[in-house]
């Protein structure tokens, strides 16, 4: 499965989690479309919303993956996003991932361009 299906579906799952919470409709007809003319124009504004052109995350991005040495290599062996800022307790600033805190020791930082990964030292 590509990247863009992945977008797809992540927008897909978030958009039906939503509609539900709000009452909206979410049975879909036989065409694969919201079967309610209020879920369908809902659905319109969170895709466009939230897809490429979006108000989604812009320029390069920030992302991590647990080192093997760390006490956490067991949660994931794939990047995840993050952000670094004031550690909650301790020294747990780099935030995201499986865990949700990580020291700074624990991972290795990447940043992702254009579908290229670059690892910061």
């Amino acid at each position: 499965m590509s990247s863009v299906d992945l977008d797809t579906l992540n927008i897909a799952l978030g958009f039906t989690s939503w509609a539900e919470e709000h009452g909206f409709d979410v049975k879909v007809g036989a065409d694969g479309a919201f079967s309610n003319l209020e879920t369908r124009a809902a659905w319109l504004g969170f895709e466009a919303a939230h897809g490429p052109a979006g108000c989604g995350p812009s320029g390069q991005q920030l992302h991590a993956r647990i080192k093997k040495s760390s006490e956490y290599a067991h949660q994931t062996d794939q990047l995840f996003p993050v952000y670094v800022g004031r550690a909650p307790y301790g020294n747990y600033t780099v935030k995201g991932g499986p865990g949700g805190v990580y020291r700074m020791s624990d991972v290795e930082l990447y940043v992702i361009d254009d579908g290229k990964r670059y690892r910061l030292k």
